[in-house]
């Protein structure tokens, strides 16, 4: 990771002779002409000195005397030969970092003896009080100090801190203005200003070197911020990148950065409306047994219908099972797709006898009638349009059991007794043809199969693993399925 450490509101006051041609931000010095111009530079430690060769070889030698000289610099670099020309050729940049006195000479030929020497003075970086006056002083954070100001937070990021604020530039605000297509007015005027400015900023000192790919920074609006390392250098939350860092203040340290962080905006699923419901804490339990959370917690968007605890347990009871039979039942989550659609369905969209295709692929029918809205013929709809930013919730009191492939007139056809079974199973079939049949416990497991004919048929469950079981009987496309248990 390459760090540049400067002073952001700071001008170089050093005279700039040539163009820089070396994509480096800082003093230039050229080299021509068996000199370096200019041939003293005054710099704070943290900024950079470019060379740059505007005619003639030259090198940047500042690692002994060409001429046997003593030096003392406190740190030792060098830029090798570059032939340059009027448009000027890079020969290379240092970024001084340790205060002192800093010599150096063209080592090429006899450019020394002949006056092609010169210094570099590095002085202490000036350290503004506060990272308050670090924004308001930079000339590329008008648009940063004018929203502080305007969010009453200026007061507080000149107080005792430490505070690590990540600073986006003007063009970092222009960008976003022009996406969001308002003005720099709108954003003054919005209410969320002040959150959305204290989301760049973190309690304590965050410097460069504390920096740990992944890691996460709580930010004083209380949302985090992730920070990665990457080969383009440092990214926030996958966007904006620190472009200078570690601009220290005495209560706090600035990094610039080339975006506006945005905090994640607070959405709400349909799953979200069925947890913080107090009467859907089954359906809550069912389907995130069934896995179905992540899906009603994506982007949708889902219509649910949601039927109660006590709608939940009276199925149950007619079924002879427990809530916690239910659950591992496989049966569990076709039940559940059979309540929820893509798609917004309100109910101002509702008309009687329309049909909905739910998640089973299986269509429901919705009725308008004078007790109000009815599913299937069973279920009513007694609380509607509990809106998700994913969707929507109609809250229903009776389950809708999912269509098995046969006609509704067949199911009579079957009757199985008593449920739940402790000894025996009584079977019942009232039909004119042999029956196939096949019973599964509740991980899908073959228990039994056959054929019966008309009459009533007696099954052994004594031995039998108390728990849920189904009971299918038909064709390999047209089959009925009835669950029952055994205790």
């Amino acid at each position: 990771m390459t760090v540049v450490a400067v002073i952001v509101g700071t001008i170089l006051s050093s005279e700039t002779y040539a163009q820089n041609p070396c994509g480096v931000p800082g003093v230039v010095v050229e080299a021509s002409n068996f000199m370096y111009a200019p041939a003293n530079v005054e710099i704070e430690a943290g900024q950079t000195v470019v060379w740059v060769n505007v005619g003639g070889t030259h090198d940047v030698n500042g690692l002994e005397s060409s001429l046997g000289e003593t030096w003392e610099n406190p740190e030792t670099f060098y830029h090798g030969s570059v032939s340059g020309n009027m448009d000027g050729v890079c020969i290379g940049t240092t970024t001084f970092t340790v205060p002192g006195v800093y010599d150096y000479d063209c080592s090429i030929g006899n450019h020394a003896a002949n006056g092609m020497v010169a210094t570099v003075t590095v002085t202490e970086p000036a350290t503004p009080a506060t990272v308050a006056e670090i924004i308001i002083d930079s000339p590329n954070h008008t648009v940063l100090e004018t929203a502080v100001i305007a969010a009453e937070l200026d007061d507080d990021l000149s107080g005792a801190g430490p505070f690590t604020v990540f600073a986006p530039t003007d063009a970092a605000f222009t960008t976003l203005l022009t996406a969001l297509e308002i003005t720099a007015e709108d954003l003054l005027a919005n209410p969320d200003l002040a959150s959305i400015l204290l989301y760049h900023v973190v309690s304590g000192n965050v410097m460069s070197t504390d920096l740990v790919d992944g890691m996460s920074a709580t930010t004083l609006s209380g949302e985090d911020v992730v920070i990665n390392l990457t080969s383009d250098g440092v990214i926030i939350n996958g966007t904006a990148m620190v472009t200078v860092a570690d601009v220290v203040a005495d209560n706090g340290v600035v990094h610039v950065i080339d975006a506006v962080l945005l905090p994640a905006q607070n959405t709400t699923s349909v799953m979200d409306v069925i947890a913080e419901s107090a009467v859907h804490e089954s359906l809550e339990t069912a389907l995130v047994t069934a896995g179905l959370d992540e899906l009603l917690n994506g982007e949708g968007p889902f219509t649910v219908f949601a039927p109660t605890d006590d709608a939940l347990a009276t199925a149950l009871e007619g079924l002879g099972v427990t809530l916690e039979m239910f659950l591992m039942s496989p049966i569990l989550s076709g039940v559940l797709s059979y309540h929820a659609a893509q798609g917004n369905v309100m109910s101002t969209d509702i008309t009687d006898g329309m049909m909905v295709t739910m998640l089973n692929d299986q269509d429901i029918t919705i009725n308008i009638t004078a007790e109000g809205v009815v599913i299937n013929g069973t279920a009513l709809v007694t609380v509607a349009d509990l809106t998700a930013d994913n969707g929507v919730v109609h809250v229903i009191d009776a389950v809708l059991l999912p269509s098995t492939g046969v006609s509704e007139a067949s199911i009579s056809d079957v009757s199985l007794y008593p449920v739940p079974a402790d000894d025996i199973l009584n079977i019942s079939l009232d039909t004119d043809a042999m029956v196939a049949f096949e019973i599964r416990d509740i991980t899908g497991r073959l228990v039994t199969n056959g054929q019966w004919n008309s009459g009533q048929n007696v099954l052994d469950v004594s031995q039998w693993t108390p728990g849920i079981y189904t009971f299918s009987w038909g064709g390999a496309t047209n089959r009925l399925t009835k669950a029952f248990s055994v205790r």
